[in-house]
């Protein structure tokens, strides 16, 4: 009954959804440590109830938290750059975007063949 693994596929979307959620947390607040220790606490329960280990949904978890924070204009990294360069947090921040979308997909592969 509460034994059976979920099916790769299934947490392949799992992953996804929680590299996701942690991405959009950390991009809104600014910070990496607080998306992911809001979190981190119950992924031993998650992990535990897809059968899975827990290190194969956290450290995607801490991985995407980093590049959501990288591209977050109200980062305090963000606007010190900006402040000094002259420009808006907000251009910072834009051009940070892309190269850590190819990151995250790039991540995203890597993990499937890895894990």
């Amino acid at each position: 009954m509460g034994t059976n693994p979920m099916p790769p596929t299934r947490f392949g979307s799992m992953v996804f959804f929680a590299g996701l959620l942690m991405i959009v947390m950390a991009f809104i607040m600014g910070s990496g440590n607080a998306a992911f220790f809001s979190f981190a606490p119950l992924t031993p329960d998650i992990a535990a109830a897809l059968g899975v280990p827990v290190i194969s949904l956290i450290f995607p978890m801490q991985i995407f938290v980093s590049y959501g924070r990288a591209a977050s204009p109200i980062t305090g990294a963000i606007i010190a750059v900006a402040g000094m360069a002259g420009y808006s947090p907000f251009q910072v921040a834009k051009r940070t975007c892309i190269p850590m979308g190819i990151a995250v997909v790039l991540t995203y592969i890597y993990y499937y063949i890895v894990f």
